[in-house]
Formats: C-alpha cells, sequence, structure tokens
C-alpha cells in the first residue's frame, strides 16, 4: 500500500469545522480502537523517526503530553459521525485488511509499584533508589493493589454500547510479563475475586495467586486470588480465562534491579494459575548481561508482535511496563508513514498511567493470519457441505 506524502493529501477547512473534523477523527481511533500497522516495512521505512531520539528523550518527551485523556474520549465519543459530509471526511486516510490478519490487544500497565513510589520523583521518590536492591523485582503497594481494584470493577461492569455483551466476554487469554508487579496486576485486574483461604493442595490451579502475609516495605499482605468465575458468584469474562507469562514483553533490560526476574519456579508457585511454560531459563539470563538500547528494545517488540500474531487468539490482554510498552507504541503507532494527525500521534505515544488499559488494533498486511471463523466462502465452495439438495 502506498500512501501519499501529507503535503500532498487535501488539507482540512480552517476555522470550528475543521476543530470539529480533527475531534471526530480522535473519536474513530480511539474507539476504533488505535490502529497499530506491525510489519518489517514500516520498521525500516521509519526508522529515522522512530529512533532520531534516545530511549531517555523520548521518555522524557512523551511524559510531557498529559497523563489522563479520558475527558477527551468522552468529548470525543460524543460527537455524531453520521452528520459529517463526504467532503468533511475527505481528509480521512482509512486501511481496510481481512480480519484474520489482526488482533486487537488490550495494554495493561502494572499498578503502582514500591520501586515508583520510591524512585519516581513525581511521587516525591528519587531516582537513584531504582538502583537499589531493596526493591529487586518490586512488588505492587497498597496504592497499586487498589488501582488493580478499580480497573477489575471497570471491566466487570464495561459492556457494549447496546449492553448486550460485556467487555471482558471478549478477552481470550491474559499474556503477561514475568515479573511481579506486572503478575500481580494481571491476576488483580482480571482475575476472580479474593478467596477466604489458599486451594487445598489437589485444587491449586483454582488459584491465581496464593496468599502472602506483609513486609514492611517491600510489599503489603494480600488474600489468594481465584480464577474469574470459579465459585458462587459469576462474573464476566471466560471461566478460568487463560494467563500466560512471556519474557519478550518484559521491562527494559538494564541495570536497575526492580527489572531482574526470581526463578521461574519461585513465580509458579505463587502463581499456580499462570502458565509459565513460554520461560525456558529458571534464572533470569538477560539481566546484568546487557544494557538494551532503544533500537533493541524496539526489534524485541516486533519479536513479540510477530509472536503475539501466530496465536490463534483474536483479543489478548497484554500486562506489561511502561518502557516497552512506549518503545512498541512508538515503532508501530501512529506514524508518519500512514499520514497520522498531529493529535492522534499524541495520543498514541503518550506514556502510560499505571495500571492505564490502552485497548488498541493491530494490523499486518504482510500476511500470515489464522483462520477467520466468520469467514464464509460463498460460490461453489460455500455449497460442498450444504446439505440442502431440493434447491442446490
Amino acid at each position: 500500500m502506498k500512501i501519499a506524502p501529507r503535503e500532498s493529501q487535501q488539507k482540512l477547512p480552517p476555522g470550528p469545522k475543521k476543530n470539529a473534523i480533527l475531534a471526530n477523527l480522535v473519536g474513530q481511533v480511539i474507539n476504533g480502537p488505535f490502529r497499530l500497522f506491525a510489519t518489517r516495512q514500516n520498521i525500516a521505512t521509519d526508522q529515522n523517526h522512530s529512533r532520531a531520539l534516545s530511549a531517555a528523550e523520548t521518555t522524557s518527551e512523551i511524559r510531557a503530553h498529559g497523563t489522563d485523556d479520558r475527558t477527551m474520549q468522552a468529548k470525543d465519543s460524543a460527537q455524531d459521525l453520521s452528520k459529517l459530509s463526504i467532503e468533511d471526511n475527505f481528509g480521512h486516510r482509512f486501511f481496510i485488511a481481512p480480519h484474520r490478519h489482526t488482533k486487537t490487544l488490550y495494554l495493561v500497565r502494572h499498578g503502582e509499584g514500591y520501586h515508583n513510589l520510591h524512585g519516581e520523583p513525581s511521587l516525591g521518590g528519587d531516582r537513584a533508589n531504582y538502583k537499589s536492591e531493596k526493591y529487586f523485582d518490586a512488588h505492587l503497594t497498597p496504592k497499586g493493589w487498589a488501582q488493580c481494584r478499580a480497573l477489575k470493577k471497570h471491566l466487570d461492569e464495561a459492556v457494549t454500547h447496546d449492553g448486550c455483551e460485556h467487555v471482558m466476554d471478549r478477552i481470550e487469554l491474559v499474556v503477561v510479563s514475568p515479573l511481579m508487579r506486572a503478575l500481580e496486576t494481571a491476576v488483580g485486574c482480571l482475575g476472580g475475586d479474593d478467596k477466604s483461604c489458599d486451594p487445598p493442595a489437589s485444587r491449586l490451579d483454582s488459584a491465581l495467586m496464593l496468599s502472602r502475609t506483609a513486609i514492611e516495605g517491600v510489599r503489603p499482605a494480600h488474600a489468594a486470588i481465584g480464577t474469574r468465575n470459579e465459585g458462587i458468584r459469576e462474573q464476566p469474562g471466560r471461566w478460568r480465562l487463560k494467563f500466560l507469562a512471556c519474557e519478550l514483553c518484559r521491562e527494559h533490560v538494564g541495570e536497575n534491579p526492580c527489572d531482574r526476574r526470581r526463578r521461574t519456579s519461585e513465580y509458579a508457585k505463587a502463581f499456580p494459575g499462570v502458565d509459565f511454560s513460554e520461560i525456558s531459563s529458571e534464572e533470569d539470563t538477560a539481566w546484568g548481561t546487557m544494557i538494551e538500547t532503544n533500537d533493541q528494545m524496539c526489534e524485541r517488540a516486533h519479536r513479540f508482535m510477530e509472536w503475539v500474531m501466530r496465536r490463534p487468539e483474536t483479543h489478548i490482554a497484554v500486562v506489561t511496563h511502561s518502557a516497552f510498552m512506549a518503545a512498541m507504541l512508538r515503532e508501530f503507532g501512529a506514524t508518519d508513514q500512514l499520514g497520522c494527525h498531529e493529535s492522534v500521534k499524541r495520543e498514541t505515544h503518550r506514556w502510560p498511567n499505571n495500571c492505564e488499559m490502552r485497548p488498541v488494533v493491530v494490523i499486518d498486511p504482510s500476511g500470515g493470519g489464522g483462520l477467520d471463523p466468520m469467514f464464509f466462502p460463498g460460490g461453489r465452495t460455500g455449497l460442498e457441505d450444504f446439505d440442502d439438495a431440493e434447491n442446490v
């Protein structure tokens, strides 16, 4: 697909009409949700744009764009797209691909961890604390757990526009980074209810997480968390929704102890309902061997995207980290090559909040998608298994 340079596109009309069109454009992208184009060609074509800044510079720039766009989303959603004429929409750019070459990802950044609390200047912390072994593979703070409960409540209540389907019913798989704060966030916001006690040894897989006692300044106490729809109270969402750990979506690999993971067996014991079969090594073989560059993290994001696109599920929640999530959105989302408006790029590249869920659509024009159960070939092929001899 060739896209004309931005200069050759018809300019939007000036004044209030232009503002209304741009607001509607943002609304379409939000409710679409975003379009991410994951192809090797895009990486090659757009590398000068996405990699011109260092990781630190890009992080600083993205953070400056604000933290809460809920008001903007609500305003844009209220716009009536049907009132726009063909001329109004002429400046919009659309891309259609077979559904089997798409995935809907629900990107979630982990809740507040103790490393955030003590290392983030905006929270009153000192960045030097990110280097402290005290925050090795940091747990969620009490506030982080509260953020998980808030997201869980939102997801339990979120329905489609007609009220006929819970949004949670769509999610087929939860992919989670194998770091403590991401695992706690995944089970806290996408798992079931708290349990009064740990399950017996014969039913450990009925708990996504076992209970734990408090360690002052390291972790709060927390009850065991059951699988979704396990027990008496029915919840929206798939029964025994699968949780799968994947090392490709872990945080930036560097020198901070908070980003060093534990032994896989330790996680498996604490989170019996999470599948760790995709983690190939018991020990963390990546941390301490390198300081991942922005290019290397973007390359890992590409490998993660290819892994996701090969999976059979269509709607996948991904619980990950801010630096990795930002790198993935920079690399694939709302690029100059696609002619995206500045407001769309700003919203796509905005630094994620703790426990934010950001739905995006990944389109892979290079192909390789699986079978779509809704596809029907029609014609002679469509009649091959049709048992209606009288009318054929």
